[in-house]
């Protein structure tokens, strides 16, 4: 699948593709369900980029160092600043999901 730049999609465009994978995700009745969804339609790649930011974000909201983290993670600076933008902008019920045990 070709790569698409998503900011030079029109606004209306963009709303309406994370719309529907919104709305087809939510349908799933169960977490298997959305597991193997999200799993067939991510790459092994993506899903990992995923899982990383979130154990970063995790990781970071316990104090731990950025560099830790980024070498643990193997991740970049870039990643990381991005992470912490997204705890920064991120709702109490955000922020109760990335500090839950699993």
């Amino acid at each position: 699948m070709g790569k698409i730049d998503y900011r030079q999609l029109k606004k209306s465009s963009y709303e309406l593709l994370g719309r529907e994978f919104w709305t087809t995700c939510n349908s799933a009745k169960s977490t298997e369900q959305l597991t193997r969804f999200i799993n067939g339609v991510l790459s092994p790649s993506e899903t990992v980029m995923v899982a990383r930011r979130i154990q970063a974000a995790k990781r970071l909201l316990n104090k731990e160092p950025q560099t830790k983290v980024m070498k643990d993670l193997n991740i970049g600076q870039s990643t990381v600043d991005k992470v912490e933008q997204w705890i920064l902008r991120a709702d109490k019920g955000t922020l109760d999901m990335l500090k839950k045990k699993n």
